[in-house]
C-alpha cells in the first residue's frame, strides 16, 4: 500500500472511529493483496469495550468495502492499544492518573529517562513522583518522546 493510500485509509478509518465516540491511536496494514491485515487500535476517554470494538469494525469493514479502499481480502482486527503501546494524547496520560509511568525525554535531557507515579496532567505538561526520592517533577509535553504505563507486577 503506497503512503497515498494510507493517507486516504487513516483519514476513512479516523472518521468512523470518530463518529464512534472513540479515537483512532493507530492503523497497521500489514501483508500483501488478497492477505492483508487492517488492525486499528482505538481508545476513548471512556475506555474500550468489546461492544465498542465490534461496532467500529462494522462501520469501518462497510466503509472500506464501500470505498474499495483494500484490493482483494482482508482481515480487519479492532482492539484497544493495550499497555504495551505508548501514550500520544494528554486525555491518554488523564486516565493513567496514579499509575506507574516510563518517560523517555527528547534528545538533550539529562536525565534521558525519568519513571514513577504520574500525579497530575494539564494541557501542556504532566507531573511524575519519582520513584527514587518521592520528588514530583513537571515535565513538558514538549519534553517528552515517549510515555508508557507500566504493569503494577
Amino acid at each position: 500500500m503506497d503512503a497515498s493510500s494510507y493517507q486516504k485509509l487513516r483519514a476513512l478509518v479516523a472518521d468512523h472511529v470518530g463518529r464512534a465516540g472513540a479515537h483512532l491511536i493507530d492503523l497497521v496494514v500489514r501483508g500483501e493483496r488478497g492477505t492483508r491485515v487492517v488492525e486499528l487500535f482505538i481508545d476513548s476517554e471512556a475506555g474500550v469495550t468489546s461492544d465498542l470494538c465490534s461496532a467500529v469494525s462494522r462501520d469501518v469493514a462497510q466503509a472500506i468495502d464501500a470505498g474499495r479502499e483494500i484490493e482483494g481480502a482482508y482481515r480487519l482486527d479492532v482492539s484497544s492499544p493495550g499497555i504495551s503501546r505508548p501514550l500520544q494524547y494528554p486525555w491518554q496520560y488523564r486516565k493513567h492518573i496514579g499509575r506507574r509511568v516510563q518517560v523517555k525525554l527528547q534528545p538533550g535531557q539529562d536525565p534521558a529517562e525519568r519513571s514513577g507515579k504520574l500525579v497530575t496532567v494539564d494541557e501542556s505538561s504532566i507531573v511524575i513522583e519519582a520513584e527514587a526520592d518521592r520528588e514530583e517533577i513537571r515535565i513538558p509535553f514538549s519534553a517528552l518522546r515517549e510515555t508508557s504505563v507500566k504493569a503494577p507486577w
